[in-house]
C-alpha cells in the first residue's frame, strides 16, 4: 500500500483527519519520514527521530481507540531547530562541542507542543549556536535552498524553512535573534513569524532581561502560524517577559480581526539605510503596494534614513551575550569551532563595558523610535532582505556580490530590515510574494504594534488568497510527485 502524503495539508486538516478516524497517526508520520528521506540532498535535518516519532504516533493511535480527548495539534508532525532543548533527543547546537548533548528536559514551548499532542520527528539544521544568517556547520554541513541548491537557505533557521518548503510537516519551531526566522522564510518561500517579546516563553537564556532571541513559527499556510503560536504561548515563571501576558495565551482563530487591509495606515520603508535594493525585490514590493492599494490601504512612504535604527546596538548586545556564554569554549576548544563562530566570539571579546552600557541604553531609544512610527501607522512594510538568496558559498564576513559587484558587508547590505525589531520587541512576519526570474523566492516584511500577531496572520491570509503561495512546492516535491 503506498504511503499517504499529507504534505500541503493544514494543521486543522491533519487534526481533523486523525481525530475523525480517517487516518492513523502512524500513517501521517510514515509519510513525513518518507519525505524527510527525499529531502536529504538539501540537508534540512540535523537529527531525525524516526523511532521516537513512530512511538508517539502509536501512542496517539492507541488513545484514539480508547476514545480519549486530544490537543489542538493532535498527530501533527512538527520539527524544532537544533538550538531548542528537546528531552531525550539530541540538541547539539550544530557544534562539535555539543555533538553528544541530550537534554533532560524540554524547552517549555516544546513541552507545550507535546502537550497539544504534536509529534516531534526531527531537529532542523542551523549554523553553530545560530551565530549567522547562513545555514552551514562543521557538524551538519551545508543546508541548501529547496528552489535552487546552489543558493543558501538563509539562516539561522535554515533547516526549518527548507523543511516547511519541502512538506516536512505543516509547522516548525524556529528561533529569531536578528531575523533568523524571517530571513530563511523569505529565502525559501514560506511564512515566518516572530511574535511580540514575551508572547512565547523562552526561559532558557541566562540573561532574561536583555536577550534578543525569540522562539518563532514557520508554516506553509498562514493560519497554521496561528495554530502553532496558540499552542506555545502559555507563560513560564522563569521568563519575566512571558510571565504576565502568558496568563492569557494567544488565541487562534481570532475573533478580533476585521479586514486586515482596508483602511489600514501602512508606512513603507524600502531602504532602511539608503543601501542597495535588488530591482526584482523592489518590483515585488511595488506589486505588493498595488495589491494593498486596491484593497483600500492608506499607504505612505518614508526614507529609512530619517530613523536612527541603532542597527549596531543589536550586534553589540548579541556579541557580548555570546562571549559571556561561550568565552570558555573559545579559550579551550577553539579548534573545534567553525572559524566564523570563533571570529564572532572574538568580536564579542573586544567589546568594552562602556560600549555595552551605551548599547543597552540605545536599545530603549530604538524602541521609542519605532513606537513613534506607529503614531502615524498601523503597519510598517519593508522587504525582508535586499536580494534573493545568495549563493550557498557566501561567507558571513565577505561582501555580498551582485552581478559581479560587491555591494557591502552582508549584514549591512542584506538584512538590515529585520534587525531593529528584535531589539524593540515588535511582532513581525515575512510573507512570500513571488519569485525572481531565476526562480528564487522573494519575501516582504510587515511589522505591527505589540501583541498584534493576529492582525499579521490575517494579513498573511489575505496575501495568500492573492498569491496562492501556500500551494507552491519546489520541483519534485508537490504532493503526489
Amino acid at each position: 500500500m503506498p504511503l499517504q502524503d499529507f504534505a500541503g495539508r493544514t494543521v486543522a486538516g491533519i487534526v481533523d483527519a486523525f481525530t475523525s478516524g480517517k487516518v492513523a497517526a502512524r500513517d501521517i508520520i510514515e509519510g513525513v519520514l518518507a519525505r524527510a528521506d527525499r529531502a536529504k540532498p538539501f540537508n534540512p535535518i540535523a537529527t531525525l527521530d524516526a523511532d521516537g516519532a513512530r512511538a508517539a504516533a502509536d501512542t496517539l493511535d492507541t488513545r484514539h481507540k480508547r476514545g480519549t480527548e486530544f490537543g489542538r495539534l493532535a498527530a501533527v508532525p512538527v520539527s524544532a531547530k537544533d538550538l531548542i532543548l528537546t528531552k531525550g533527543l539530541r540538541t547539539a547546537f550544530a557544534s562539535l562541542t555539543m555533538k553528544d548533548n541530550v537534554p533532560a528536559s524540554d524547552a517549555d514551548a516544546i513541552a507545550q507542543w507535546r502537550a497539544a499532542d504534536a509529534v516531534l520527528f526531527a531537529k532542523t539544521t542551523t549554523p553553530e549556536y545560530g551565530h549567522k544568517v547562513l545555514t552551514d556547520s562543521r557538524l551538519h554541513g551545508v543546508t541548501r535552498n529547496p528552489w535552487n541548491p546552489d543558493h543558501t537557505s538563509g539562516g539561522s533557521s535554515g533547516g526549518a524553512a527548507v523543511s516547511i518548503a519541502l512538506g516536512l510537516g505543516p509547522i516548525a519551531m524556529s528561533t529569531d535573534g536578528a531575523g533568523s526566522g524571517r530571513i530563511p522564510a523569505a529565502c525559501c518561500g514560506v511564512y515566518g513569524l516572530k511574535a511580540t517579546l514575551g508572547r512565547v516563553p523562552h526561559e532558557v537564556p541566562p540573561d532574561q532581561f536583555g536577550q534578543l532571541t525569540y522562539l518563532g513559527v514557520m508554516a506553509r499556510h498562514p493560519a497554521d502560524l496561528g495554530a502553532g503560536l496558540a499552542s506555545m504561548s502559555r507563560g513560564h515563571r522563569d521568563d519575566p517577559w512571558s510571565a504576565a501576558i502568558g496568563r492569557t495565551p494567544f488565541a487562534w482563530p481570532s475573533t478580533g480581526v476585521a479586514d486586515p487591509i482596508a483602511g489600514k495606515r501602512i508606512t513603507v520603508i524600502r531602504r532602511m539605510t539608503g543601501g542597495y535594493l535588488d530591482p526584482e525585490v523592489e518590483a515585488r514590493l511595488e506589486a505588493a503596494l498595488a495589491f494593498l492599494d486596491a484593497r483600500g490601504a492608506r499607504i505612505t512612504e518614508m526614507d529609512g534614513r530619517e530613523v536612527d535604527w541603532k542597527l549596531d546596538v543589536a550586534r553589540i548586545i548579541l556579541r557580548a551575550n555570546q562571549i559571556e556564554r561561550f568565552g570558555e569554549i573559545l579559550k579551550t576548544r577553539r579548534g573545534e569551532l567553525d572559524p566564523s563562530f570563533a571570529r564572532t566570539l572574538d568580536e564579542g571579546d573586544a567589546i568594552d563595558v562602556v560600549a555595552l552600557r551605551r548599547a543597552l541604553t540605545d536599545r530603549t531609544l530604538a524602541y521609542r523610535s519605532v513606537q513613534k512610527l506607529f503614531g502615524d501607522a498601523d503597519l510598517l512594510l519593508t522587504p525582508t532582505v535586499a536580494t534573493p538568496a545568495p549563493l550557498a558559498s557566501q561567507d558571513q564576513f565577505a561582501p555580498l556580490v551582485v552581478d559581479g559587484k560587491p555591494i557591502g558587508d552582508l549584514r549591512a547590505a542584506w538584512y538590515t530590515y529585520t534587525i531593529p525589531f528584535n531589539m524593540t520587541g515588535h511582532p513581525a512576519i515575512s510573507i512570500p510574494f513571488g519569485q525572481s526570474k531565476a526562480g528564487l523566492p522573494i519575501g516582504i516584511h510587515f511589522v505591527a504594534p505589540w501583541y498584534e500577531e493576529a492582525g499579521l496572520i490575517a494579513l498573511a491570509e489575505a496575501f495568500d488568497s492573492e498569491t496562492r503561495a501556500s500551494t507552491l512546492f519546489p520541483p519534485g516535491f508537490a504532493p503526489g510527485s
